[in-house]
């Protein structure tokens, strides 16, 4: 009978010691924790883009309802839709760089829907005194990880987008300024 407790003790006496047992514990937990901070940080520049996204948007929306036009780095006048364009661009620069051709002006029809026509979105116009107006820009935002984006589709990457619905001031066509 003692011979089958020793046996059972120097079979039993590895385990004593935690040293291997905190590793895998540490490996575990560690496995865990980054996938949670990726997770955060990934979902947080995620919101960041978003808010910066609309916050441009709006910002291109209080130039188009006054009907005002800006210039270009040449100090040439821009149109009304340029204008538009280059403030939301200007808006997001500091985060995100917006293709202008994902910068789509157009007028929405008397049920607020967007046009059934797709050369109606196509021509870039910002609409004339008091038309009812819709800006809508499309970002394609490109996660750091495959760990979150996965869970949004296939691939790297998500098409966020916003949009805003304006009525144009009562301005004269030529005279606004900024």
């Amino acid at each position: 009978m003692n011979s089958l407790i020793r046996s059972f003790r120097k079979l039993m006496s590895p385990c004593q010691t935690e040293s291997g047992i905190s590793a895998v514990e540490v490996g575990a937990t560690m496995l865990v924790f980054l996938t949670a901070l990726f997770a955060v940080a990934e979902m947080g520049w995620f919101f960041v883009h978003q808010n910066t996204l609309t916050s441009a948007v709006r910002e291109g929306i209080r130039i188009g309802t006054v009907g005002a036009t800006s210039v270009d780095g040449n100090g040439n006048a821009l149109s009304r839709e340029n204008s538009i364009k280059q403030a939301i661009q200007q808006s997001a620069s500091t985060v995100m760089d917006i293709d202008p051709s994902d910068i789509l002006i157009f007028p929405v029809d008397a049920d607020w829907t967007d046009p059934d026509d797709p050369a109606v979105m196509a021509a870039a116009s910002a609409g004339g005194a008091g038309a009812f107006m819709r800006v809508r820009v499309n970002f394609t935002h490109q996660f750091f990880t495959q760990l979150i984006g996965g869970l949004f589709g296939p691939g790297d990457s998500v098409v966020m987008s916003s949009e805003g619905t304006y009525r144009n001031e009562n301005f004269i066509l030529g005279g606004g300024g900024s």
